[in-house]
């Protein structure tokens, strides 16, 4: 039995077709954002609340070190000021606390979601060196990655457990 650690949640983002991980971010803040609907049933004294879906968001505040590739894919956003689709990147949170492998093989995977994200820019915080920024976790697809050399791989597929089905 243990904590998991901050270390086990990892975002990545899509810099021109190459995953980058957004690394110096000091929050890691996965809201969930439970969608409701109240109903007033005849049945029942009291109206009754049920979850229709979910609207996730990731919150980051970027610590600007101009060397790292999030920093320079973030501010290029915030010189540019994108709005439609041009917000749009694609994010990969790689849940590395949560593993298992393969319902065929012995390959380690990861739990992970792929998600068409709009990049919601925030403050420029030049005192404090940071960029505050929400990403809006649209349409995820679930999955799984595996890591070679530090980079992730996507695989689309299904999770029963700790056991993992690519998709055909």
């Amino acid at each position: 039995m243990g904590l998991i650690h901050k270390t086990k949640f990892i975002p990545f983002i899509d810099v021109s077709g190459a995953w980058k991980q957004i690394k110096k971010s000091t929050t890691f803040s996965l809201t969930f954002n439970p969608q409701t609907k109240t109903f007033d049933f005849i049945s029942s004294e009291n109206p009754e609340e049920e979850i229709d879906s979910y609207q996730p968001a990731l919150s980051q505040s970027l610590t600007m070190f101009d060397d790292e590739d999030d920093y320079k894919a973030i501010f290029d956003m915030c010189f540019n000021l994108p709005t439609g689709g041009d917000a749009h990147r694609d994010v990969l949170l790689v849940f590395y606390a949560e593993k298992g492998t393969g319902a065929s093989d012995s390959t380690e995977y990861y739990k992970a979601w792929k998600v068409d994200s709009v990049v919601k820019l925030g403050t420029l915080d030049s005192v404090n060196q940071s960029i505050d920024f929400d990403l809006a976790l649209n349409n995820h697809d679930t999955g799984a990655v595996t890591i070679a050399e530090g980079v992730p791989t996507w695989k689309a597929g299904t999770w029963s457990g700790d056991t993992f089905t690519p998709a055909e």
